[in-house]
């Protein structure tokens, strides 16, 4: 039974599920521990091309996957926090720093198993009903010795289900149809989500002499390259264009490299022939080189793909829907009154954000395209702020005026209050923002390519802020909120020093800074108004704030009208 190629192979899928397994648990352990910082530190890494670079590598190595950091990049771009072209770069090191964790754990660390296992196993036991992060670094250990145990089964399993016959056969078909393999080592990493376990599985099966044809393993590692950029794309489909076009342009990388790889085989052949070592080594070398290739051929060309990436998925323009309320009744009457009131009250404060931001994004398309053809959509728009704020307001003060529990009350409070500011923000759109290109227009000027590019900049932080303000409402967890106030006080920061740039253009007798100077100043304080209005839910969800009531809140639910 012990010597079957049936009973080889069960065993080795179990060692590459126990893999599978540690990876995610180290994973989710460094996530736990570490996933805010990251994302913090991917944020600020963006202002050079090769610290976001090394900060790509970084993260993968620390995550044990390039798909994370792919999902944490996705997300952050679609709060406008990351350029496409900057984003690409990030990828592009992660896959280099996905590449050299598997280098890593092909040396001989097996030993260190039995140490990492009793240690985390340890540690997450004694801090298990704790917030402590020494339960995450217990998780951490648990999951690299359950791979290192994984990696020590397979070079055992290996060398007999290298001498099957029937495997033999299978594999020696593969290296007559290289496609084939090309396309099953991409399935299989698509299915794994982890281009490390599957990998380290090919490297621990060519080390047992499954196979020694050099066009096979070269295969192999191209398909488990487009494996790899598979997940992040279907993670992201159905989600903002801005979230998609990183993880398309990394696909598209990706496919490129393979179809590159396939047409010069030859000519790598010979390279992996020339690495030395042994046949596992050699392979993740190979892994290493080919993703350093992709960062030599393609980190020259990001921006022009960026530009490429935006127009091939465009921001449309939401269309405003009914202006009426959905989730809260129209009338104090109804019977839906009892049902769930603050879920449906946020709810309905999502719709106003979520209108405000699409006026932020309308607004920029006018501003950066010069379109001044856009009042009427934006004023339609304005008119769903104004009607969802009088129902979200009567909603409030009738269910008040029912009896809620303290922690209700106070949640009301703030989401009125909230409520006020989104409807002042939108005013000012309107109000003020709105006239701006239809002035410049007006009087033929423009504004100067430096000066345009620091407000795009400065509406795409805007607008990622609306988003991460959504995310405070649903989860109303102090970490995000906290968040968000940071990024308001950055904002406050961007807006300073685009004005002072924007002087210093002036002293030096820019022409367009010159006659646009009066717009890109009212744009400036316009933009800051609104992100305090935007901001102001993150003061009220932080745990200093949410004892006490807003003043202004009170007043309208005690003089709603």
């Amino acid at each position: 039974m012990q010597d079957s190629g049936t009973y080889e192979l069960t065993m080795i899928l179990g060692a590459a599920t126990l893999l599978l397994w540690g990876v995610r648990m180290a994973r989710t352990g460094v996530m736990r521990i570490y996933g805010s910082g990251i994302r913090r530190i991917i944020e600020r890494a963006l202002r050079n091309r090769l610290i976001a670079l090394l900060t790509g590598a970084g993260a993968a190595t620390i995550l044990q996957s390039s798909i994370a950091v792919a999902v944490f990049t996705s997300g952050l771009a679609a709060t406008g926090v990351v350029p496409v072209a900057d984003g690409l770069i990030l990828l592009l090191g992660a896959d280099a720093g996905s590449a050299v964790v598997a280098a890593l754990l092909t040396l001989n660390l097996k030993a260190l198993w039995p140490v990492l296992m009793f240690v985390g196993y340890l540690l997450h036991s004694i801090y298990s009903d704790t917030g402590s992060p020494l339960k995450q670094v217990g998780r951490i250990g648990l999951g690299i010795a359950m791979i290192l145990v994984a990696l020590t089964f397979m070079s055992q399993v290996s060398s007999g289900l290298a001498s099957s016959d029937l495997v033999r056969i299978v594999v020696s078909s593969l290296g007559d149809e290289l496609l084939i393999a090309v396309l099953l080592f991409g399935i299989l990493t698509w299915l794994a989500h982890s281009s490390i376990a599957i990998l380290l599985f090919w490297a621990s099966l060519v080390q047992a002499g499954i196979t020694n044809e050099p066009g096979l393993i070269i295969a192999a590692i191209l398909g488990i390259n487009l494996g790899n950029a598979v997940p992040p794309i279907i993670m992201t489909w159905t989600q903002a264009p801005p979230a998609r076009r990183i993880v398309v342009g990394h696909g598209i990388f990706k496919l490129c490299g393979v179809f590159a790889g396939m047409v010069f085989l030859r000519l790598i052949d010979g390279l992996y022939t020339m690495i030395p070592g042994d046949p596992s080594f050699r392979v993740v070398i190979l892994h290493i080189l080919f993703n350093s290739t992709l960062i030599v051929v393609f980190a020259p060309f990001v921006h022009p793909i960026g530009r490429a990436l935006d127009r091939l998925f465009s921001s449309a323009v939401k269309p405003a829907d009914d202006i009426g309320p959905k989730y809260i009744p129209s009338c104090a009457t109804d019977d839906k009154l009892d049902l769930l009131p603050v879920t449906a009250l946020s709810r309905e404060v999502l719709r106003i954000l979520g209108t405000v931001q699409n006026m932020l994004e309308t607004m920029l398309d006018g501003v950066i395209s010069g379109n001044a053809e856009k009042r009427q959509e934006i004023l339609k728009m304005e008119e769903k702020v104004n009607s969802l704020f009088r129902a979200v307001r009567s909603y409030a003060v009738d269910v008040t005026r029912k009896g809620i529990s303290d922690h209700d009350q106070r949640r009301v409070t703030a989401l009125l209050r909230y409520t006020a500011s989104l409807e002042n923000a939108g005013d000012i759109v309107c109000k003020s923002m709105i006239t701006i290109p239809e002035a410049m227009k007006r009087d033929n000027k423009r504004f100067s390519e430096e000066g345009k590019q620091e407000i795009d900049t400065l509406f795409r932080y805007l607008i990622g802020n609306t988003q991460l303000a959504a995310e405070v409402i649903m989860a109303w967890h102090p970490e995000t909120a906290h968040v968000l106030v940071q990024r308001k006080r950055t904002f406050k920061k961007m807006c300073h020093d685009s004005s002072r740039r924007h002087i210093a253009r002036l002293s030096e007798g820019v022409s367009n800074a010159m006659e646009s100077s009066s717009a890109h100043l009212d744009l400036i304080s316009d933009m800051r108004w609104i992100n305090t209005q935007v901001s102001s839910i993150g003061y009220d969800v932080q745990p200093d704030h949410e004892t006490s009531a807003d003043e202004a809140a009170e007043r309208l639910i005690a003089h709603p009208e």
